[in-house]
């Protein structure tokens, strides 16, 4: 079981075209992006393409309040993982899939991972920055959704 709020450093990576979108079963520059996050004091890394596009954490996809408060998540045509997970809540809930510049999250009142095995889990700072609400609403809705999907209500 997760902690219910993680905290994340942008680390810089790009996407590997042939694997682009492939979930395969070498997670070594994951591993190695979240070693990378760790010695910066957080505890998941935050891809960020070099052209300053957010990407996905290593093992999961990422979601943000934008400051208008609209649910917000990079696009699949930048190579992220089309999982499970990720492809319920854009399906369930009211979200713009889009090329996000970093800076995107500057403004974010709220943040959450997305896995299978993660579930729903906030973000509670990003690059040292705290975000206002962890967890907020958008979150809490959807965990909602996710224990829609697993058949396991919230206890909270």
């Amino acid at each position: 079981v997760h902690p219910e709020t993680v905290t994340l450093a942008s680390v810089s990576f790009t996407p590997n075209l042939v694997l682009a979108g492939v979930k395969s079963l070498s997670y070594c520059a994951n591993e190695q992006a979240t070693r990378v996050a760790a010695a910066q004091g957080a505890d998941e890394a935050l891809l960020i393409h070099p052209d300053d596009k957010v990407l996905e954490a290593p093992t999961s996809s990422i979601f943000w309040a934008s400051a208008e408060g609209r649910l917000r998540t990079p696009a699949l045509e930048l190579g992220i993982l089309d999982s499970i997970t990720r492809a319920f809540l854009v399906r369930e809930l009211s979200v713009e899939e889009g090329n996000w510049p970093a800076s995107e999250l500057t403004g974010a009142r709220e943040a959450f991972l997305a896995s299978t095995t993660r579930e729903v889990q906030a973000v509670a700072a990003i690059d040292g920055q705290e975000l206002p609400e962890a967890p907020g609403a958008l979150t809490r809705e959807a965990q909602d959704a996710y224990g829609r999907l697993t058949g396991e209500a919230r206890s909270s």
